[in-house]
């Protein structure tokens, strides 16, 4: 992979919201949909917030978010009924990332980084199925995503290794280990990429070099 990809420039950091209930009957887990689509593209060479997307999204299968996902991501229902349907926000997030030469033919100069495996590996795959959308789809029975979707870096992971911790942990904890305050509002996908975006920056601090932690979507 050293020889394949240029130097790492950019982590795209990623934390999707989607709708849910408390019991996955109203909801089930196969027909959860996006309803907010954050990423911060940061730039690892002069450490700065190059760029943001930040969109919610129009859900078809169950247009009436329940009282729990309301209440868990702070996301009303008049804010989704106003935003656009996923493949029209998911056109302008390719036009963002071609704006910044993160697609195109050459090797990504940046990669994902997620607080888990769920956005990538499940949750954009389920719901470019849903919207018909087969042409972002590699091999293996249209479940793999082409790159640069199909690679990402888990700070979960990444965080428990640096540290030597026994078990990984979710944002909230690693902020806690980190001793730092929770910005923002947990489950708002913007407010916890820019808490995971913290995270990122106490970890260079600390030494963590992310171009050697790949994880793939196959990733377990």
């Amino acid at each position: 992979m050293a020889t394949s990809m240029p130097r790492l420039r950019y982590l795209l950091v990623l934390d999707f919201e989607a709708t849910c209930d408390d019991t996955d009957k109203i909801v089930p887990k196969e027909e959860m949909e996006i309803i907010e689509f954050p990423t911060i593209l940061y730039d690892l060479h002069d450490d700065k917030v190059e760029a943001v997307f930040h969109e919610y999204v129009r859900p078809s299968l169950h247009p009436q978010l329940t009282k729990f996902c309301t209440g868990l991501t702070g996301i009303q229902q008049d804010t989704v009924d106003a935003a656009s349907p996923f493949p029209d926000v998911w056109e302008r997030y390719q036009q963002f990332l071609r704006s910044h030469n993160i697609l195109g033919d050459e090797p990504s100069p940046a990669v994902f980084l997620t607080c888990g495996d769920w956005d990538l590996k499940t949750m954009l795959p389920q719901q470019l199925r849903l919207s018909g959308i087969t042409e972002t789809f590699g091999l293996s029975g249209g479940r793999v995503l082409k790159p640069p979707f199909d690679r990402w870096i888990n700070i979960k992971k990444s965080y428990r290794d640096f540290y030597r911790l026994r078990y990984p942990k979710g944002m909230d904890g690693m902020l806690r280990h980190a001793k730092m305050e929770l910005e923002g509002r947990h489950h708002s996908g913007i407010d916890d990429c820019k808490n995971i975006l913290r995270l990122v920056r106490k970890m260079r601090q600390d030494g963590w070099k992310p171009q050697r932690e790949f994880s793939g979507s196959n990733a377990s």
